[in-house]
């Protein structure tokens, strides 16, 4: 969810997500993610964590997901599936305001 999240939301591969200086962004939203995955039993493991906090903040990665890829095709996209889930799933004790901001997003689209 996190790669789809923050290139559907930024429009734009990873790399020129990181030039725009917003690998934070990225990060809070998998840090969103992986709150709320590990309160519903599934928590990732550490390795898998890392790899994809390397992804999504590599310098001039040309890294993009699917979705973002649909979006920019005018497809239809599997956004309610990943993205929705995510914040069905959330409670109050797991705020994801990143993840609603791509949610919305991807809602006007």
């Amino acid at each position: 969810m996190t790669l789809a999240g923050i290139t559907s939301l930024m429009r734009a591969p990873i790399g020129d997500i990181v030039a725009a200086g917003a690998a934070d962004v990225a990060l809070a939203l998998q840090d969103e993610c992986t709150s709320i995955a590990a309160a519903h039993g599934y928590p990732p493991r550490a390795s898998a964590v890392e790899r994809l906090r390397a992804a999504v903040t590599a310098p001039g990665s040309p890294l993009t997901a699917s979705m973002f890829r649909d979006i920019e095709a005018k497809r239809r996209t599997e956004e309610d599936h990943i993205v929705g889930d995510l914040l069905r799933r959330a409670d109050a004790s797991h705020p994801t305001p990143v993840r609603r901001v791509v949610q919305a997003h991807r809602a006007t689209y």
